[in-house]
């Protein structure tokens, strides 16, 4: 498989992994729900490395492109995990 449809996958299923306890989701798995967060994070964090490799090797397509366009999302995800937290991660 392309390392940019691997990107594009795992990005989109690590950010909703990482939001799924959060509303309009909030399914709930018990006292493990909080560990989500990092693992759907990380999943996602996977994502993006796939995405840079992707661009890295100049695989043709667009692609690409659209596999690293959820690096703004995450960038946001922190910041809104940090005010949701207030900083006390």
């Amino acid at each position: 498989m392309k390392n940019s449809i691997s990107a594009l996958i795992l990005t989109i299923f690590g950010l909703l992994v990482a939001y799924m306890i959060f509303p309009p989701f909030n399914i709930s798995f018990g006292k493990g729900s909080m560990l989500a967060i990092p693992i759907g994070f990380i999943i996602f964090l996977i994502g993006v490395t796939y995405g840079i490799i992707a661009f890295y090797k100049k695989e043709k397509g667009v692609l690409k492109y659209i596999s690293l366009t959820p690096i703004p999302l995450g960038v946001l995800y922190v910041v809104f995990i940090f005010y949701l937290f207030e900083g006390l991660i």
